[in-house]
């Protein structure tokens, strides 16, 4: 089976970084020109609440593409589950997206009651819960995010990973020793190389990286979905540089 192919809108960060004013709906067309069908949009960049969550997915309908839902926040604060929790089950109903992406957050143990909570949401919103490992090394080592996803399958809740590459760099750790300890939890894979150069650890494109992403990838089932996420510089460059990275992905004949 093919993979889903989708293109996460940080590939725009220093385009939005240099607009502020400028919205992911106006992006969609051109995203969907580099080959696009499945678009990951960022609650970062949607700066006009509910009205511009309703305007960019009138947008994906026009433009005939799906979106997924990406949430820069944490489904725990302080070992309780985040009080913003159902209004982003409400935002990523408005998109029609499938899941919403969160980090873990500083838990302890996932109790019943809080399992239960977000079995309700999920059943409400027909919406699945995926947690993505960030760089922080405490929380989002393998181990960590292994020994939570068991524990939450144990008491009847079901949620998956989101495997990003590049930020099991930045904690430390080899990605393909964690895409080999986390791979039965994963649902989602976002793709980004990185180098170590003199100054610290950079994000890069597949190919300028040290990782072997075809490697990889190639740890996961063949219908995982996967998102290219890093930015991609200047507009003017951006489909052109999606196109060559999905060209490239042919290539490793990982389609």
């Amino acid at each position: 089976m093919s993979r889903a192919f989708v293109l996460n809108t940080l590939a725009y960060k220093q385009v939005f970084n240099e607009n502020p004013t400028m919205g992911q709906a106006e992006l969609l067309h051109e995203i969907k020109t580099a080959g696009f069908q499945i678009i990951e949009i960022r609650r970062e960049y949607i700066k006009g609440g509910e009205e511009e969550i309703r305007h960019i997915a009138k947008k994906a309908v026009e433009e005939e593409v799906n979106l997924l839902y990406s949430i820069p926040d944490e489904l725990y604060k302080k070992n309780e589950l985040n009080p913003a929790l159902e209004q982003y089950f409400k935002e990523a109903q408005l998109l029609h997206s499938p899941q919403i992406k969160l980090t873990l957050g500083e838990y302890e143990n996932i109790t019943e009651q809080q399992a239960e909570i977000i079995n309700e949401y999920m059943q409400k919103y027909a919406i699945k819960v995926l947690i993505e490992n960030d760089q922080n090394k405490e929380i989002s080592n393998s181990l960590n995010l292994k020994t939570f996803v068991t524990q939450a399958e144990q008491i009847g809740l079901a949620i998956g990973l989101t495997f990003d590459i590049g930020n099991f760099v930045h904690i430390g750790e080899n990605p393909m020793e964690s895409a080999q300890t986390l791979k039965p939890f994963v649902q989602y894979i976002h793709i980004k190389n990185t180098k170590k150069t003199k100054t610290g650890i950079v994000t890069t494109d597949i190919e300028s990286g040290d990782l072997n992403i075809e490697a990889i990838i190639n740890e996961f089932p063949k219908d995982l979905p996967y998102g290219l996420e890093y930015s991609c510089g200047e507009r003017s460059r951006i489909v052109e540089k999606m196109a060559h990275e999905r060209e490239l992905i042919h290539q490793m004949s990982l389609l």
